[in-house]
């Protein structure tokens, strides 16, 4: 997008590539950029966008915010519904735009075993769904 703006406006000149690409970087890449052109202050701006690309490549931004949804688990003595808190909590954290249908995914994979199999066998289609079918099934007297 970036490139873009400068051909349009036919920028040429590093620093106003420099200031341009800052407006357009948020909160985590921004803390990147800066500690970046503290340790190189000469870059120029295809090193820092070559750099940039490398260290914000798809599966290493991402993969924090996937380990710890492939690590939660219910904790012994806790309910589904701070289970789905916690998740939720994980997700804000995340920064992540979430599909209902895969927020359904995590929760119930992180169940106990006995109400992942049980609930894993119903038809859902949303998360609240699944914590009620789950609420039900520990409700009722095995």
């Amino acid at each position: 997008m970036v490139r873009v703006v400068w051909e349009v406006q036919g920028v040429i000149d590093e620093n106003i590539k420099k200031v341009t690409l800052v407006s357009a970087l948020h909160d985590y890449v921004l803390t990147w950029y800066i500690k970046h052109s503290n340790d190189n202050p000469n870059a120029g701006i295809a090193n820092i966008l070559a750099t940039l690309n490398r260290e914000f490549s798809r599966p290493k931004f991402e993969a924090p915010s996937i380990i710890g949804f492939k690590e939660i688990m219910m904790l012994p003595g806790e309910t589904h519904w701070e289970l789905d808190q916690r998740l939720k909590c994980i997700i804000c954290e995340a920064n992540m735009d979430l599909m209902d249908g895969q927020h359904c995914k995590w929760f119930v994979a992180s169940l106990m075993p006995h109400l992942r199999n049980a609930v894993s066998q119903q038809k859902l289609t949303t998360q609240v769904e699944a914590l009620e079918i789950v609420m039900r099934l520990h409700e009722t007297p095995m």
